[in-house]
């Protein structure tokens, strides 16, 4: 079974549990709880791409992310999350040719799902599952002697990137601290021109008597740790 499978699998049984609270919540006396949130958040990633299921060394990046959180019924703490990040992603390869480092900055957009749990009055505790679209906005790879885009017709991704993300996040007061997960659905490789450079490198797949186009299939991955503010 694949990651990805595995994945829907606790996401399914993380919004049936999510459901199953609302159930039990659905006859308990209306609350007042808040109707909107908005908080900025801003933190440490630890990104990866994996290639055609070779998985490089991760390389660390950070995010800054503006959050806003939309209650959905008046007669639970069940809301809809959504926002706008800066997120900074990408990779390190080792190869016989020198380290290669892969630079990348996103816009992305989550849209999920939460359900808070009160633990004290000035407590919260609460998972959110959902998905994000990603936009490339620039980026460079860099290795021994040469440096090329990370997007773009000549770049080695596509711009846009498509896929889950899984969260948990602690509030005290205004303050929040949140940690997660997010993997890409989509192939994001681009054709890369490899020109004259030689990847002779069997872990990654390249042979030298057939350098020139490679077409990998390429999917991004990124844990992260969050601090944040709620106004």
């Amino acid at each position: 079974m694949g990651g990805t499978q595995i994945l829907l699998k606790v996401m399914k049984k993380l919004l049936l549990a999510l459901a199953g609270v609302a159930m039990m919540s659905g006859s308990a006396m209306a609350q007042d709880y808040e109707k909107n949130i908005y908080g900025v958040r801003a933190g440490l990633n630890v990104a990866n791409i994996s290639v055609d299921g070779y998985s490089p060394n991760s390389k660390v990046g950070f995010h800054v992310s503006g959050v806003y959180q939309r209650l959905l019924t008046s007669s639970m703490p069940f809301y809809l999350e959504t926002g706008l990040s800066f997120s900074q992603k990408g990779c390190k390869v080792g190869s016989e040719v020198g380290d290669i480092k892969v630079n990348s900055m996103y816009l992305q957009i989550p849209v999920m799902v939460n359900y808070k749990f009160n633990i004290k009055d000035v407590v919260t505790l609460y998972p959110s599952v959902g998905f994000y679209y990603g936009m490339g906005l620039g980026g460079k790879i860099k290795g021994e002697g040469y440096k090329v885009d990370t997007f773009g017709k000549e770049g080695a991704l596509k711009r846009s990137d498509f896929g889950m993300r899984i969260s948990g996040t602690v509030e005290w007061k205004k303050f929040s601290f949140g940690l997660g997960y997010e993997f890409g659905f989509i192939n994001v490789g681009n054709n890369v021109n490899l020109g004259d450079v030689d990847f002779d490198d069997e872990d990654m797949g390249f042979d030298g008597e057939d350098y020139g186009i490679a077409t990998p299939k390429v999917k991004t991955g990124n844990f992260f740790i969050s601090i944040g503010y709620n106004f």
